[in-house]
């Protein structure tokens, strides 16, 4: 008899399987490791295929569109990639090249502790490449002032806002001159802790939740004269500045660590980090000291982003890298 009812149960949980009423959990099913995604762009395109997206060629039409995570993987599948995500970096400290253009439109109804580990999981990859990006271009930049390549040095200057008149001719300057532009362009031409990065993100996109970082993948609350530009926010009579929206959320990252690395309000930021000889050195909390000027509430925002590294303990995510291609 316990024969015929374990049968029968095992019947029905096979047929409600089939009609979507259960899902993997039921069988103790472990999720796809969405993770091991090397070279790809992974988008709501992707996420909703049940096949590998290693063998996937992105569709455009796609990226950016405005759907909630339940249409395009799943929460079930969301949460678990994500958890995924956070255990392979506590044991490897390597992540995969997973970019994705855009936030979830439900991330504001998740558990907060799953909207936590969503939003960490979506903003690594893109850091580390906002970062890598930057340290591709110092090492070139080493390699054009060995040469005082002045078509070269003349596009870094004009990105790095540098206002000095002889860029256009390298070659003519002095000693003196050359040696102090020299050190301006590999004082601004720099990377950023990823723990100060992230702990900004959070405050300032609320985890991906605000109405900026929905509507614009605006993740830093970099501001824009040019209302049409941005969203202009709510609860302010005619504001004259709107929240910069931008194209993907990569955008929006490397146009902060470009902020950072040219406005005069972070100047002491930028001359700190010349004092550390290494970036593996670098420390979040530290950097974020000089971060004041970054907000109205001055060094009010200084303990808001440190307090959320501490809570957080973000400073662990400091000495990752992209895993290695094959």
């Amino acid at each position: 008899m316990k024969f015929k009812n374990k049968t029968l149960l095992t019947f029905l949980a096979f047929l409600l399987s089939i009609l979507g009423l259960i899902g993997p959990g039921f069988w103790d099913i472990k999720s796809p490791n969405l993770i091991r995604i090397e070279n790809d762009r992974l988008t709501r395109a992707t996420l909703g295929l049940r096949i590998n997206p290693n063998h996937l060629d992105l569709d455009n039409k796609f990226k950016n569109s405005k759907m909630p995570s339940k249409d395009y993987f799943g929460k079930e599948i969301a949460i678990a990639w994500a958890k995924n995500f956070i255990d392979q970096v506590k044991i490897e400290q390597r992540i995969s090249r997973v970019y994705f253009t855009q936030l979830p439109s439900d991330l504001n109804t998740y558990e907060i502790i799953d909207k936590k580990k969503i939003f960490i999981s979506i903003m690594l990859p893109l850091l580390l490449n906002g970062n890598e990006k930057v340290s591709i271009e110092r090492s070139n930049l080493i390699m054009f002032l060995k040469q005082k390549n002045s078509k070269k040095l003349k596009k870094y200057c004009l990105k790095y806002k540098i206002k000095i008149v002889n860029c256009n001719n390298i070659n003519s300057l002095n000693n003196d001159k050359f040696e102090t532009l020299q050190n301006l362009l590999l004082s601004r031409v720099n990377v950023f802790p990823i723990s100060m990065m992230l702990a900004q993100a959070i405050v300032e996109s609320g985890w991906g939740g605000s109405r900026f970082a929905q509507k614009g993948n605006a993740l830093f609350g970099q501001w824009t004269w040019d209302k049409k530009k941005g969203i202009s926010p709510t609860g302010i009579d005619k504001p004259s500045f709107a929240v910069k929206s931008f194209k993907n959320l990569q955008d929006s990252v490397d146009s902060y660590i470009l902020n950072l690395n040219t406005h005069p309000a972070y100047s002491k930021l930028r001359n700190y980090r010349k004092l550390i000889d290494k970036p593996q050195n670098f420390e979040g909390y530290k950097f974020a000291r000089y971060l004041d000027k970054y907000a109205i509430i001055g060094f009010k925002y200084v303990k808001k982003i440190n307090s959320m590294i501490k809570k957080n303990n973000l400073e662990k995510f400091n000495s990752l890298s992209f895993k290695l291609e094959n």
